[in-house]
């Protein structure tokens, strides 16, 4: 009895888009329960995709690997095997394993083609990797099951607006924005679950930023607040919304500061994509913006961006990032002069190289890569003549560089 309540309790919480509640009470539910009760198998999906949407990707795959091999098991039915692979399909989209993504799906897929939550994360998949034609195969599946009835219609509903609108965002074209805009009817719906109604104000904030409706973008931003720190689905970080929220209303000290949360939720979640995909949003703002040093750290997260999406042959997102290097190489430089071509964002780094600071410090601290740490000390190493950190420390001091 007491895990059925503590099961009953982390459905309802995660329904409610109460995230840690849902994780406590499904961790308590799995620690109680035995492998032949079935209570296990629903808190452990709600428990990491819950801890997903939080971005503790490390919490969440023990759980997803668990659900993942039950399908393999003769007696689980044949519907929840294709749900029970949402997780594990779900957390390798997010770390940028398409292969995985693909896999995992094609399983789950195959067993059920109409599944909402493996078709949504499929759809952005295909779209981020630049294969549109194939994406509007598996959205217009996602419309077909948002048109038939019961539950998967349900869950289509709030999937469908979120893909189209994430979408939207990767390719840059407007296409079937109205069907988005449909999440209207789910959030006046008194009834809606929170989580649906969540959903549903999060697409339409990234349809108001792609309108570039002001009005609309502050009451989003409202209601998103307080989700910051979260993901919505395997689509976009809260975080970014509210970035690119504050830009359209013309806040770019705050869209900056959201972004900069964006950065480190990202890092610390191991999400590439959704971080490469912010460094280049926030590139923006800060090219918007042109304050003293933004010019600098734009070149450096369109560089990260970059990197990110080459690795991941994020083909949408690496054509962006190309045109956004040209345009900011091409304004000119407002960035004080440093001695020995030093830019901005590497005089930030030999100050903390100076005040004793280790590579891994020094990325938290910027809210940079460790690699790209050992690539710009390098540069000031040769730059500076210096052959160790301690002399690129005395060069600091004497050209009044040091911290």
């Amino acid at each position: 009895m007491e895990v059925h309540t503590l099961t009953n309790l982390t459905v309802l919480s995660g329904q409610h888009f109460q995230l840690q509640e849902c994780v406590d009470n499904g961790l308590k539910a799995i620690a109680l329960a035995t492998d032949e009760e079935n209570s296990i198998r629903t808190s452990r999906w709600w428990t990491a995709m819950s801890l997903l949407y939080l971005g503790e990707l490390d919490a969440a795959r023990p759980h997803a690997l668990f659900l993942r091999d039950l399908t393999e098991k003769r007696n689980t039915p044949r519907l929840y095997a294709s749900n029970a692979l949402t997780p594990i399909t779900s957390s390798s989209c997010l770390e940028g394993d398409w292969i995985a993504g693909r896999e995992y799906s094609d399983r789950g897929l195959e067993i059920s083609p109409l599944t909402p939550m493996l078709l949504s994360p499929r759809v952005l998949l295909e779209d981020e990797t630049g294969e549109s034609t194939q994406g509007k195969v598996y959205l217009e599946r996602l419309l077909e099951a948002m048109s038939g009835a019961g539950l998967y219609k349900m869950l289509a509903s709030t999937r469908v607006p979120v893909a189209i609108a994430a979408i939207t965002r990767i390719t840059g074209i407007p296409d079937r924005l109205e069907i988005a805009e449909a999440a209207k009817a789910i959030v006046s719906v008194q009834s809606a679950l929170p989580n649906g109604s969540r959903q549903a104000r999060s697409a339409l904030a990234l349809v108001a930023v792609q309108r570039g409706d002001q009005a609309a973008a502050e009451e989003h931003y409202a209601d998103l607040i307080e989700l910051r720190g979260t993901m919505i689905l395997t689509a976009i970080s809260i975080d970014r919304i509210l970035g690119l929220l504050s830009q359209t209303m013309g806040n770019l000290d705050q869209a900056a500061a959201h972004f900069e949360d964006g950065l480190a939720f990202c890092h610390r979640a191991g999400y590439r994509p959704e971080l490469a995909w912010t460094c280049c949003d926030y590139a923006d703002t800060l090219s918007l913006r042109d304050g003293s040093g933004d010019r600098a750290k734009s070149i450096a997260l369109l560089d990260e961006a970059l990197a990110i999406s080459t690795e991941l042959g994020m083909r949408p997102l690496m054509e962006r990032v190309a045109s956004r290097q040209e345009l900011v190489q091409a304004q000119p430089s407002t960035a004080p002069a440093y001695p020995d071509g030093l830019t901005q964002r590497e005089v930030e780094v030999l100050g903390l190289v100076a005040a004793g600071k280790s590579n891994a410090d020094i990325a938290v601290e910027l809210v940079i890569s460790p690699n790209t740490v050992i690539r710009d000390v390098s540069n000031i190493l040769a730059k500076t003549g210096s052959s160790n950190r301690t002399e690129a420390a005395g060069y600091a001091s004497q050209n009044g560089l040091a911290e």
